[in-house]
């Protein structure tokens, strides 16, 4: 998708710089909105995320019961189906699924949005500014450090980097719990996210950043923007104020496409005991306490409750994704 994105860019007008027109009269991103309306499944798809964030960021008020309390508090018996109290049922230690499936929404939640602002706007947007506007030996250094990171096996060199800096920031949640007024869970919490969301920022700019560069590497080359050099505007100004309004709506599609994959690597590290840890709840240890054939054969309620809801939101993603690509094609912009 990165790459068509790219490739896209090269032969469109540059966007938001009054070199390009819409029919009717409306500017392109205006044009481009209506258009996105008419695709009924991107439309659906962009519903279902907008639920799967609204109950994530409201399950404190949602849930019906405390998603920690197990059995020996509730009463509730363990790995019971879906009823009347339980609507999806319990899990091995009787806590109930429903809320902790909006709980994990808010894990997820909270991690894509700190790797959002972090990897994809300070650094993929941030660096991909500079490396296409100043060009030279800048250019030079964050691509190529770009095709470095985008060469190795990224998941593994997550999984090494949580795994690695886990054992020696234990200590870092004492030091919260001690000296802020989090209790000790809530500070392990905020460790674990932590450690999660710094061992993936590494690697989640680098198609934000050649997006970016891409149509960064067209703009600076506007009348608009020669003008403004001459008058003496700083590379600041130049930056925020004439190149960034025509690059960002590239920006928000290419990274529309990969906000799945950022979800994604949440949910592989939480199942393989790296990412969030209990009782945080989490998709991943969630799948990972219902999967094996056996378990599923018996209470299949524990692995669908908990897959079901996270496969629809990377797949309702990777809809929206495509349909937004669809309409930056030139084919599609010119109909």
């Amino acid at each position: 998708m990165w790459g068509l994105l790219v490739a896209s860019s090269v032969d469109m007008d540059i966007v938001g710089t009054g070199h390009m027109s819409a029919k009717g009269g409306h500017s392109p991103v205006v044009s481009a909105l209506i258009r996105l309306t008419r695709k009924k499944i991107a439309m659906i798809a962009l519903a279902y995320i907008l639920i799967f964030y609204v109950a994530a960021a409201g399950a404190p008020l949602l849930v019906p019961h405390d998603p920690n309390a197990t059995s020996f508090s509730t009463g509730a018996a363990v790995r019971d189906g879906p009823s009347a109290e339980y609507w999806f049922g319990t899990d091995t230690l009787g806590r109930d699924i429903f809320s902790r499936v909006l709980f994990s929404a808010r894990t997820t939640l909270i991690f894509t949005a700190a790797v959002f602002l972090t990897g994809g706007v300070v650094l993929g947007l941030g660096l991909g500014l500079l490396a296409g506007y100043k060009g030279g030996w800048i250019d030079t250094l964050v691509m190529r450090v770009g095709e470095v990171l985008a060469g190795m096996p990224t998941l593994f060199l997550i999984i090494a980097i949580a795994a690695a800096f886990r054992t020696r920031i234990d200590d870092l949640s004492f030091w919260i719990s001690d000296h802020t007024p989090l209790g000790r869970t809530d500070a392990d919490a905020l460790v674990d996210y932590i450690v999660v969301v710094g061992a993936t920022v590494p690697f989640a700019w680098i198609g934000g950043a050649r997006i970016v560069r891409s149509q960064a590497l067209y703009i600076r080359e506007a009348d608009y923007v020669l003008g403004a050099e001459v008058v003496g505007a700083g590379t600041p100004r130049i930056l925020f104020r004439h190149i960034l309004p025509g690059v960002l709506p590239l920006f928000i599609v290419g990274l529309s496409g990969g906000m799945a994959a950022i979800a994604g690597t949440e949910v592989a590290l939480s199942f393989l005991g790296l990412g969030v840890d209990p009782p945080t709840a989490s998709f991943g240890t969630m799948i990972g306490d219902g999967a094996g054939p056996q378990t599923f054969k018996a209470h299949p309620h524990l692995l669908l409750a908990a897959s079901l809801p996270v496969v629809f939101f990377f797949f309702a993603w990777n809809l929206l994704g495509d349909a937004l690509v669809d309409l930056l094609e030139p084919r599609v912009s010119s109909q």
